[in-house]
């Protein structure tokens, strides 16, 4: 059997990788690790830590959008260090006019979701203590959004516009 240490990383199609990498890079705080331009794929890494931790690979302005309710990546999750890291994130994506889809007490995690340029979708989170977790009768079933959010929507009201 495989027994993974942890995910290495994950490469995406992007449509316009200059873009892509301004997001990464200026939104999301990604480190440049290594650029091909011959095939139009840049690695990115937060910290410098490993070699690369997410890729974009162009494929061009053309490319379609995977159709609704296909198979395929739900999102990706981006681990910050505490809640006042979670909340500068927010700051800045305000200040970067960056639109929150949603906003979410999990429990378990406090989330930001939002959407690259490509439209993935993008978690920014930090676990919780155990005494956050507490008042949660299972520490994955928090629904509710951030009390430092009020203003934007949260899981239902998203999951309600996904559905209309």
């Amino acid at each position: 059997m495989i027994v993974p240490d942890r995910i290495g990383h994950v490469v995406i199609k992007v449509r316009d990788l200059a873009r892509s990498r301004h997001f990464y890079t200026d939104v999301m705080g990604l480190e440049v690790m290594m650029e091909l331009p011959q095939i139009k794929m840049a690695f990115f890494a937060s910290h410098g830590r490993d070699h690369h931790e997410l890729a974009c690979l162009e494929v061009g302005e053309a490319a379609p959008a995977p159709p609704k309710g296909a198979v395929g990546l739900s999102h990706i999750a981006f681990r910050l260090r505490d809640e006042e890291h979670l909340r500068a994130a927010y700051r800045e994506l305000k200040e970067k006019q960056v639109p929150v889809l949603s906003t979410i007490d999990h429990g378990i995690t406090k989330s930001i979701y939002l959407r690259d340029p490509d439209g993935y979708q993008i978690e920014v989170y930090c676990d919780t203590s155990a005494q956050d977790q507490a008042h949660f009768p299972n520490p994955y079933g928090g629904m509710e959004k951030l009390e430092f959010a009020k203003d934007d929507p949260g899981i239902g009201d998203a999951m309600r516009k996904r559905l209309n």
